[in-house]
């Protein structure tokens, strides 16, 4: 029996429920995957025990758990097992070409969205965190249990990362 009522579960959902699937998507890169892990947020919303007040903390608790339930899913046997058998040779592949990034997964994503995906982990969160969620270096830090300045220097690289990526991509557009 959850603490919220059906009515309120459905207004946190309608609130928070793209910004939870956003944050999944970004970190997991996969649709099916995503929405596994927008269910069990779902899941955790209603077998909560207590009420979440004020409603900025709401959506703190909801971040944090869409980030925990993506970290279990990198850290499952299962994932593990398949990056395991992955060569070097297919990853570096991949890594090297923008067009053998799944044009049906990524059709609804927009430019600077489809090259943040191809971040690390740590900069997607901040970056998603910080521009797509409007949250301050601070807030950031305090959600994900580090120091601000590490938080500081994980938008700086991202950035970066992110200005170096879209300048190849740049690149191999103009060179057709």
């Amino acid at each position: 029996m959850s603490i919220y009522s059906r009515d309120e579960i459905e207004g946190i959902l309608k609130r928070y429920g793209d910004m939870i699937y956003r944050m999944a998507y970004i970190q997991v890169k996969n649709r099916d995957v995503a929405d596994d892990i927008y269910q069990e947020v779902c899941m955790r919303l209603v077998r909560q025990k207590t009420r979440i007040e004020p409603e900025e903390h709401l959506k703190a608790w909801l971040l944090r758990i869409t980030i925990n339930c993506c970290k279990d899913y990198w850290k499952s046997s299962w994932v593990q097992r398949i990056t395991w058998y992955q060569t070097d040779d297919a990853n570096a592949e991949e890594e090297a070409t923008f067009e053998q990034i799944d044009m049906s997964e990524n059709q609804s994503m927009g430019y600077v969205t489809e090259c943040v995906q191809r971040l690390s982990q740590k900069y997607r969160v901040v970056i998603h965190l910080y521009y797509y969620e409007d949250y301050s270096q601070k807030e950031i830090a305090r959600l994900l249990g580090k120091k601000e300045s590490t938080i500081a220097s994980w938008l700086r690289r991202g950035r970066e990362q992110l200005k170096t990526i879209l300048n190849e991509r740049e690149a191999c557009m103009y060179e057709f």
